[in-house]
């Protein structure tokens, strides 16, 4: 059976379901505040309805969160996760209200114990190895890696003279003082540095203070400069070699032990002797590595 619709109107399904719908003009007025009263507006079928405008609010509180409480519970606890929140101050006039949160939530699953194979896998090389060594990447010989291996971590360390020698009216080359250095278990480079102060006999004699690498007349790893004339001075070694030293000079390539000769020398051939000032000398040997 079709429904017949009465004049103005017309015959619509929803859902299965037929409605009778009536089409209307409704109107706004724009300028309605909520002093002019409250207005309900009916039209007729086809006919015309007025209705005041949303009127804008005051605006309201910003809400602030104080406490964010967590109950946490076993991955396999029946309870359900869930966030609560907690009025707890009302809001005022000036502040909105307080909240608390309280998130109950499950805490993860253990995973399942690992297995450390580091010591014995398949590309760890363990020739050699000893207790205090660290892992490094294995050189393949090309500039690249292959595997792991066990190597001796490069840790410098400091070396000092036990004494000092006593030199009075001295001319020449002359022994101030030794440092033995031990074998290290990688090849080193020594960064000798110190001080010592001299008192020249007259004007016409200049001394410089040498490190020697090795032996007493082996190569110079160290030099502090001293200056012609009488004036008491106190020469600095410096631990650099000269501008023209050859590549890999003053290493110690195969890591083994070494003493370094602290000594006085003159330079030129003046005629004044020399003093070194008792107790204003110290002197020491630093291990450095090599990559």
């Amino acid at each position: 059976m079709t429904t017949t619709a009465p004049p103005g109107a017309e015959v619509i399904l929803v859902d299965g379901e037929e409605y009778l719908q009536w089409k209307a003009v409704l109107r706004v007025p724009v300028n309605w505040t909520p002093e002019k009263g409250v207005m309900v507006a009916f039209a007729p079928p086809g006919g015309i309805a007025n209705l005041p405008a949303l009127v804008q609010g005051e605006d309201g509180k910003i809400p602030v969160f104080r406490n964010i409480n967590v109950v946490e519970l076993e991955p396999d606890d029946p309870t359900d996760a869930s966030a609560e929140w907690a009025l707890a101050v009302e809001a005022t006039d000036t502040v909105g209200p307080l909240y608390d949160l309280t998130l109950t939530l499950h805490r993860g699953e253990a995973g399942a114990d690992g297995v450390m194979t580091i010591l014995t896998a398949g590309d760890f090389d363990d020739t050699g190895a000893a207790a205090g060594m660290v892992l490094a990447l294995k050189s393949n010989g090309a500039g690249g890696y292959d595997g792991v291996e066990a190597v001796t971590m490069k840790v410098g360390n400091l070396y000092w003279p036990t004494s000092i020698a006593t030199i009075s009216n001295a001319t020449g080359a002359n022994a101030l003082c030794a440092i033995a250095v031990g074998a290290q278990p990688f090849g080193y480079r020594l960064a000798v540095e110190g001080q010592q102060t001299i008192s020249p006999d007259g004007p016409d004699i200049q001394v410089d203070v040498i490190a020697r690498l090795g032996t007493t007349s082996g190569d110079i790893i160290a030099r502090g400069q001293g200056l012609a004339g009488g004036a008491v001075q106190n020469l600095i070694l410096s631990p650099v070699p000269a501008i023209n030293a050859a590549p890999g000079f003053g290493e110690v390539s195969d890591g083994a032990a070494k003493t370094v000769y602290i000594r006085l020398e003159q330079v030129g051939s003046g005629t004044d002797t020399f003093d070194a000032v008792s107790g204003r000398g110290f002197f020491g040997a630093r291990v450095e590595p090599l990559r």
